[in-house]
Protein backbone atom coordinates (compact mmCIF):
# COMPACT_ATOMS: atom_id res chain seq x y z
CA UNK A 1 0.00 0.00 0.00
CA UNK A 2 2.53 2.10 0.82
CA UNK A 3 4.15 2.04 -2.67
CA UNK A 4 0.57 3.38 -4.04
CA UNK A 5 0.45 5.85 -2.05
CA UNK A 6 4.41 6.90 -3.15
CA UNK A 7 2.96 6.76 -6.94
CA UNK A 8 0.18 8.85 -6.00
CA UNK A 9 2.27 11.46 -4.52
CA UNK A 10 4.79 11.36 -7.15
CA UNK A 11 2.19 12.09 -9.60
CA UNK A 12 0.95 14.54 -8.24
CA UNK A 13 4.17 16.66 -7.86
CA UNK A 14 4.76 16.19 -11.37
CA UNK A 15 2.24 14.45 -13.71
CA UNK A 16 3.77 10.72 -15.00
CA UNK A 17 2.70 9.81 -18.79
CA UNK A 18 2.96 6.41 -19.19
CA UNK A 19 2.66 4.86 -22.56
CA UNK A 20 1.04 1.26 -22.81
CA UNK A 21 2.15 -0.76 -25.69
CA UNK A 22 -0.02 -3.47 -25.75
CA UNK A 23 -2.62 -5.47 -28.00
CA UNK A 24 -4.63 -7.50 -25.56
CA UNK A 25 -7.90 -5.56 -24.61
CA UNK A 26 -7.90 -7.43 -21.16
CA UNK A 27 -4.83 -6.84 -20.04
CA UNK A 28 -5.31 -2.32 -21.86
CA UNK A 29 -8.28 -2.39 -19.47
CA UNK A 30 -6.68 -3.64 -16.59
CA UNK A 31 -3.68 -1.69 -16.74
CA UNK A 32 -5.68 1.35 -17.87
CA UNK A 33 -7.49 1.28 -14.55
CA UNK A 34 -4.23 0.78 -12.19
CA UNK A 35 -2.91 3.69 -13.93
CA UNK A 36 -5.88 5.88 -13.68
CA UNK A 37 -5.85 4.69 -9.52
CA UNK A 38 -2.42 6.08 -10.09
CA UNK A 39 -3.49 8.98 -11.30
CA UNK A 40 -1.54 9.17 -14.17
CA UNK A 41 -2.09 9.63 -17.91
CA UNK A 42 -1.87 6.88 -20.20
CA UNK A 43 -1.91 6.64 -23.99
CA UNK A 44 -2.91 2.98 -25.34
CA UNK A 45 -1.49 1.53 -28.71
CA UNK A 46 -2.29 -2.11 -29.73
CA UNK A 47 0.77 -2.22 -32.21
CA UNK A 48 4.30 -1.73 -32.29
CA UNK A 49 4.25 0.53 -34.98
CA UNK A 50 1.76 3.12 -33.51
CA UNK A 51 4.24 2.63 -30.66
CA UNK A 52 6.49 4.01 -32.31
CA UNK A 53 4.48 6.80 -34.09
CA UNK A 54 3.33 7.95 -30.85
CA UNK A 55 6.68 8.53 -29.91
CA UNK A 56 7.74 10.79 -32.44
CA UNK A 57 5.05 13.13 -31.59
CA UNK A 58 4.44 13.44 -27.50
CA UNK A 59 6.87 12.58 -24.51
CA UNK A 60 6.42 9.69 -22.05
CA UNK A 61 7.61 8.79 -18.29
CA UNK A 62 7.67 5.55 -18.68
CA UNK A 63 6.85 2.75 -21.76
CA UNK A 64 5.15 -0.02 -20.40
CA UNK A 65 5.97 -2.50 -23.76
CA UNK A 66 4.18 -5.75 -24.44
CA UNK A 67 6.50 -8.17 -26.24
CA UNK A 68 4.11 -10.51 -28.36
CA UNK A 69 2.33 -7.36 -30.79
CA UNK A 70 1.82 -7.45 -34.08
CA UNK A 71 3.33 -5.56 -36.98
CA UNK A 72 6.70 -5.18 -35.08
CA UNK A 73 7.42 -7.14 -31.69
CA UNK A 74 8.15 -5.43 -28.38
CA UNK A 75 11.60 -6.11 -28.74
CA UNK A 76 12.25 -4.53 -32.05
CA UNK A 77 10.36 -1.39 -30.95
CA UNK A 78 12.53 -1.22 -27.96
CA UNK A 79 15.82 -1.58 -29.76
CA UNK A 80 14.34 1.02 -32.67
CA UNK A 81 13.80 3.36 -29.50
CA UNK A 82 16.96 3.04 -28.45
CA UNK A 83 18.54 3.28 -31.99
CA UNK A 84 16.88 6.89 -31.76
CA UNK A 85 18.24 7.89 -28.51
CA UNK A 86 15.46 7.96 -26.45
CA UNK A 87 16.16 7.06 -23.31
CA UNK A 88 12.79 6.43 -21.93
CA UNK A 89 12.52 3.96 -19.05
CA UNK A 90 10.82 0.27 -21.02
CA UNK A 91 9.19 -1.72 -18.80
CA UNK A 92 8.28 -5.50 -20.58
CA UNK A 93 4.82 -6.45 -20.17
CA UNK A 94 4.34 -9.75 -20.85
CA UNK A 95 3.47 -13.41 -21.10
CA UNK A 96 6.42 -14.69 -21.70
CA UNK A 97 7.86 -15.50 -18.17
CA UNK A 98 10.90 -17.89 -18.74
CA UNK A 99 14.47 -16.48 -17.75
CA UNK A 100 15.54 -16.16 -21.57
CA UNK A 101 12.30 -14.00 -22.03
CA UNK A 102 13.76 -11.95 -19.53
CA UNK A 103 17.01 -11.26 -20.54
CA UNK A 104 16.02 -10.69 -24.84
CA UNK A 105 14.30 -8.35 -23.46
CA UNK A 106 16.95 -6.30 -21.51
CA UNK A 107 18.99 -6.95 -24.65
CA UNK A 108 16.90 -5.24 -26.69
CA UNK A 109 17.15 -2.19 -24.54
CA UNK A 110 13.98 -2.63 -22.18
CA UNK A 111 14.84 -1.37 -18.12
CA UNK A 112 12.90 -3.92 -16.62
CA UNK A 113 10.63 -7.05 -16.90
CA UNK A 114 7.07 -7.27 -15.16
CA UNK A 115 5.43 -10.77 -15.94
CA UNK A 116 1.47 -11.50 -16.40
CA UNK A 117 -0.51 -11.59 -14.44
CA UNK A 118 0.43 -8.98 -12.21
CA UNK A 119 -1.35 -6.80 -9.74
CA UNK A 120 -1.35 -3.00 -9.28
CA UNK A 121 1.18 -3.04 -6.32
CA UNK A 122 3.76 -4.78 -8.60
CA UNK A 123 3.03 -2.36 -11.33
CA UNK A 124 3.19 0.54 -8.96
CA UNK A 125 6.54 -0.94 -7.10
CA UNK A 126 8.08 -0.39 -11.58
CA UNK A 127 6.50 2.66 -12.11
CA UNK A 128 7.41 4.65 -9.07
CA UNK A 129 11.39 2.98 -9.57
CA UNK A 130 11.64 3.91 -12.88
CA UNK A 131 9.31 7.61 -12.55
CA UNK A 132 12.37 8.40 -9.75
CA UNK A 133 14.97 7.69 -12.49
CA UNK A 134 14.09 8.93 -15.63
CA UNK A 135 16.10 11.25 -17.38
CA UNK A 136 15.76 14.61 -18.97
CA UNK A 137 14.99 13.06 -22.47
CA UNK A 138 16.49 13.24 -25.70
CA UNK A 139 13.90 14.75 -28.47
CA UNK A 140 13.32 12.17 -31.80
CA UNK A 141 12.25 14.33 -34.79
CA UNK A 142 12.11 12.48 -37.75
CA UNK A 143 13.70 13.79 -40.64
CA UNK A 144 11.98 15.90 -43.21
Amino acid sequence: MKTLLAVKNISKTRPIRVLLAEDEHIYQSIIEKYIHDFDMQLTIVDDGQKCLDTLEKQHYDVILMDIIMPKINGLEVAQAIRKKGITTPIIAVTSNIWKEDEEQSRQSGMNDFLPKPFNAQKLAQKIAFWSKKRAPQKRWYPST
